[in-house]
């Protein structure tokens, strides 16, 4: 009611002119109690002009009636006449009786500056004062639902905006703006785009994306929902499913729609793991079916082609021909054995790998071909435990992912072998300042036979990936474009060795290669 005035409607019955009213009451009973209640009761007063109760006169009525009267403010007379006289400045008697013969002496002896409001019109008034009860309960209900509600919104963990239908901001739950660290009320009318983030701070987008389902749900009048990805501040890719409701009102018009961000990051990961999961299965029938079907034949085509290249009989365009014949034939097995190892188990065993040394031995190895080139590999590291896994695989994995470095940055540059204790696992990153890739890239690396290169066969990361997770452990990708690109590979400690085994003399950085 705070913005809310008659005089904004047009009218105002009164306006102050006419004064307070001073009531003198003429009986007493439950009509009694009804009045003072409506006079003193602060739900009432924004309802009525300023009144004033100055005396109340009981006209006879019996002492059982007449104990009701204790605790009431004002005086109280025998008879109305009496109670006039004491107080000339009653200018309104409110008559509840229910006596028609006390009702018409009111009206004959009264004088023109005293108004009368008699029973019948009492009773009126009642029903005013009960339905303004009733609201009043219904409010305190309403509110009590409206907080209950506002509660549970704001115990969901996804990020909830309620928006106009311009996109501007009406309501949001607590996760929106504790996260971005205004108020609710700061963010009130402001596009919802200002106020939208991700998990860990960054800007979800810079202005209402296209592809988000408030527009869909805008023009269709229905639930909408869409997947987007976004990269975080740290280069990881995320990914969120939105979701749009339309809220309409009692007409059936659509005033609002309610846009949810979901974060499905994590699930996303495991269904795409999975998945993966399944490829290499279908890989492995495939790679078994291909090493019977072709190359045997392939075999047979090489040997011939190399037989035909140590011929004195052939001319210098037939030899070029068949020395195609040969490296073709080459490639092609190359590919195959790819394969056949890909889709090969891992052989996970019991080994303990001290993964401080096989990256020294992985940054000496590579920066002997790659140092003079304007390539600096270095390791940084504290002591840490040994490893599950295999030191041969972990150093052909590691070993690739820095060649997929070298490969990002032609003009030469610095990688880093960082490894770390973190969450009870020991972190390997590999991080490069190469040229990163763009977010459609990121959410693929992984897939087998996917590749940037021209001469790639997509099966890199896949590979580092599959072993990794055989071990036990993770690997993730975190890139930028123009800012580089980090691999992270999470590697299971051995937590039942003497504490010998943990690498106590091992230097905090250890940099091999630079020239």
């Amino acid at each position: 009611m705070d913005d809310f005035s008659y005089e904004n409607m047009g009218f105002c019955y009164w306006n102050g002119s006419l004064g307070p009213f001073n009531i003198g009451v003429v009986g007493v009973g439950n009509g009694l109690k009804v009045l003072v209640d409506i006079i003193y009761n602060e739900a009432f007063r924004e309802f009525l002009p300023e009144i004033r109760l100055l005396a109340v006169s009981h006209e006879g009525e019996t002492e059982t009636v007449l104990r009701e009267l204790d605790g009431i403010a004002c005086p109280v007379y025998a008879t109305w006449p009496e109670m006039l006289d004491m107080h000339p400045e009653i200018n309104l008697v409110v008559e509840i009786t229910g006596s028609r013969e006390i009702r018409c002496r009111l009206r004959q002896s009264l004088p023109d500056r005293i108004s009368l409001m008699d029973h019948r019109e009492f009773v009126f008034m009642c029903g005013l004062h009960d339905m303004a009860l009733v609201k009043t309960h219904y409010m305190n209900h309403l509110d009590h639902q409206r907080t209950l509600l506002q509660s549970i919104i704001d115990e969901i963990r996804e990020d909830i905006f309620l928006l106009d239908k311009k996109g501007n901001i009406t309501d949001v739950n607590r996760m929106v703006w504790q996260r971005i660290g205004l108020s609710r009320k700061e963010l009130l009318g402001q596009p919802c785009w200002h106020a939208a983030r991700l998990r860990d701070g960054s800007i979800f987008c810079s202005e209402l994306d296209p592809a988000c389902p408030f527009h869909a749900t805008l023009k269709s009048g229905k639930k909408e929902e869409s997947l987007v990805t976004r990269i975080n501040g740290n280069g990881l890719l995320q990914y969120y499913r939105l979701y749009a409701y339309p809220i309409y009102d009692i007409r059936g018009n659509m005033t609002h729609i309610m846009v949810m961000h979901r974060d499905i990051t994590e699930r996303t990961r495991r269904e795409k793991f999975q998945h993966q999961r399944d490829k290499f299965a279908i890989i492995g029938e495939m790679s078994t079916y291909l090493a019977h079907e072709i190359r045997n034949p392939l075999f047979a085509v090489g040997g011939f082609a190399n037989s035909l290249l140590k011929s004195s009989n052939l001319d210098a365009k037939d030899r070029e021909k068949a020395q195609i014949i040969a490296d073709e034939t080459q490639r092609l097995d190359k590919m195959l054995s790819n394969m056949l190892n890909f889709a090969r188990p891992t052989r996970v065993g019991a080994e303990n790998v001290d993964i401080l040394t096989v990256c020294r031995d992985v940054a000496e190895l590579m920066s002997v071909g790659y140092g003079k080139r304007g390539y600096s590999i270095s390791v940084d590291a504290p002591p840490l435990p040994p490893v599950k896994g295999e030191a041969d695989a972990f150093k052909q994995c590691i070993v690739n992912l820095v060649k997929n470095s070298i490969e990002a940055m032609p003009d030469g540059g610095k990688i880093l072998l960082e490894l770390s204790l973190d969450g009870g696992e020991v972190v390997l990153k590999v991080i490069d300042s190469g040229e990163g890739m763009a977010e459609q890239e990121l959410g693929k690396v992984f897939n087998p036979f996917y590749s940037t290169k021209e001469d790639g066969n997509g099966l890199g990361l896949a590979m580092i990936k599959k072993i990794v997770e055989d071990f036990g452990g993770t690997v993730d990708i975190a890139s930028k474009v123009g800012q580089g690109t980090t691999v992270s590979m999470r590697l299971l400690p051995v937590l039942d060795v003497d504490n010998e085994d943990v690498v106590e003399d091992a230097p905090t950085t250890a940099e091999i290669g630079e020239y």
